[in-house]
């Protein structure tokens, strides 16, 4: 199975609100798929994707997908435009990455970005003190960078499901530099 939650603090304590959901998890073999407020999937039968990719890959430790706009380019699919306001195009993205890209992954090198992070509930178990230790005191920042790196740690894949693309909204109307949100 897997759960999908959309982890919010009120205090902007991210881990805490992490945690508050795995926690309601109790299958060790489920899968929780975590999502920033701002991401949107386009493709009706996402679900279905992710579990195709959980079954091809099942010894991943934390799955990641494309999205429409974000800091990193290996997060961008090859030719979309970030920029571009019109929700039909990133739908028109979002179609061509399933048809091309179906169940192929990249792996990503560099600390995971969190607009949508998939992670066994198993897993989570090995890191969580780890991750827990690593958070303290901080926020919003970072979060998505510990947990990963903690999943490398294990010396578990961390990959891209390139056959997904959501619509990650990321500060479109305000630019990348903008963080008074998150701050």
């Amino acid at each position: 199975m897997i759960w999908y939650f959309t982890p919010y603090s009120f205090q902007k304590k991210l881990f805490e609100a992490w945690d508050a959901y795995m926690n309601l998890v109790q299958d060790p073999n489920d899968w929780v798929c975590m999502m920033d407020g701002d991401v949107l999937f386009l493709i009706a039968d996402f679900g279905h994707q992710m579990q195709e990719y959980i079954d091809q890959y099942p010894e991943t430790g934390l799955f990641s997908t494309y999205a429409s706009r974000a800091h990193r380019v290996e997060y961008l699919r090859r030719g979309s435009d970030m920029e571009n306001p019109s929700i039909l195009y990133h739908y028109d993205q979002a179609e061509k990455c399933k048809k091309e890209l179906h169940l192929k992954v990249k792996t990503i090198e560099k600390p995971a970005l969190g607009h949508v992070l998939l992670i066994k509930k198993a897993t989570w178990l090995l890191i969580r003190d780890r991750v827990k230790t690593l958070t303290d005191g901080h926020k919003i920042l970072g979060v998505d960078v510990r947990i990963s790196r903690a999943v490398s740690e294990l010396g578990m894949p961390v990959l891209l499901m390139r056959g997904i693309y959501v619509l990650h909204f990321f500060r479109m109307k305000y630019g990348l530099k903008e963080r008074s949100i998150i701050m």
